[in-house]
């Protein structure tokens, strides 16, 4: 089995002897690898998704041709023994408009939350800071992101802000980690907010009903037709031009990877949803596209004999093939 985590990077399971061993199969429930897969992914590769995310968490105003900068997401602490343990965050980014920058951390947790998710975020928060610090003869300045979290799970009692606070000797400073539950959000409001990132993990809140549903042919037929409604809403964010034909492919392909992962338990309810959902790997194919068509752009700058000129135009021509197909696979799933 094979996880993209973006930014080009992939995780394998080495056979199923392993798995068992490791102790994964017990909790795949609880793992959340396809989870962080599917948010970094949008994170990483669709700026349309992520702008009204930061816009809504942090009460911001960036307009969607604000300039997203990803930043190196690989954070180190110090171990025993002066080591060094290398932490993956889920988002480390900068957005500029109007000639002002702002950087932002953000963290998805499909783990109900507690208290040491704030220890986490201390350590990634500080390395971040220490990476765009400014150093003078006798000042160090360092800046602390904006940071967030997405919370999958409960609890209800957890605050839309927590805090983090930092004594010194001189006094205590703090700042604060914006929380967004997915609970709070029903999915018109998602649409409304254009919290598209929240898509892929709505069926989070069906969680305490699944075992239900999962024997009601009915409840499966209702949760069946709402994610097509949740389809036809992502054609008309597209049409409008509010979704970007990447996003809108993304978000679909994301979500059946998450409704699949998350319902292995209940495979009635997997098998109707994820038909409706469609595809089965979390290989993105128009991400594949989209980066390839780039690069075959540039080259076509460079190319300067004809030869070079029509091989290049073949392979601009396979890939466009590749997306028709994709899109009456698409059509054939919805239909």
């Amino acid at each position: 089995m094979v996880f993209f985590l973006g930014g080009g990077k992939w995780v394998s399971t080495k056979n199923e002897a392993v798995r068992k061993k490791s102790g994964v199969e017990r909790n795949l429930l609880y793992s959340n690898v396809a989870y962080d897969s599917a948010f970094r992914t949008m994170e990483s590769e669709c700026d349309d998704i992520l702008i009204p995310f930061v816009n809504y968490l942090f009460c911001e105003s960036y307009r969607d041709d604000a300039v997203v900068s990803r930043m190196r997401n690989e954070q180190f602490s110090g171990g025993r023994n002066h080591s060094s343990q290398k932490r993956i965050t889920d988002s480390n980014f900068r957005i500029t408009q109007d000639g002002v920058s702002k950087s932002y951390h953000l963290e998805c947790e499909s783990k109900p939350y507690d208290g040491s998710l704030l220890v986490r975020f201390f350590e990634y928060d500080s390395q971040i800071a220490k990476a765009d610090s400014d150093i003078e003869f006798s000042k160090l300045k360092v800046r602390i992101p904006n940071a967030g979290l997405l919370l999958l799970r409960g609890p209800d009692s957890v605050p839309d802000r927590v805090c983090i606070e930092i004594e010194t000797p001189e006094g205590s400073v703090s700042y604060h980690v914006a929380v967004v539950k997915e609970s709070d959000f029903t999915i018109d409001k998602i649409f409304e907010k254009r919290l598209y990132l929240m898509i892929p993990f709505y069926i989070f809140n069906y969680e305490k009903d699944l075992s239900d549903i999962n024997k009601d042919e009915d409840r499966i037929k209702a949760l069946t037709d709402f994610y097509k409604d949740i389809i036809a809403k992502l054609d008309e964010e597209h049409e409008q031009g509010r979704l970007s034909a990447l996003s809108h492919g993304v978000i679909i392909r994301l979500t059946h990877s998450v409704i699949h992962k998350f319902l292995m338990k209940y495979k009635n309810v997997q098998k109707k949803v994820g038909d409706v959902m469609g595809g089965e790997v979390l290989d993105l194919p128009e991400i594949r596209i989209a980066h390839e068509a780039e690069a075959r752009g540039m080259m076509k700058e460079r190319v300067r004999s004809e030869a070079e000129r029509k091989t290049l135009q073949a392979e601009i021509d396979a890939l466009r093939k590749e997306n028709e197909r994709l899109k009456r696979n698409a059509a054939k799933i919805k239909s």
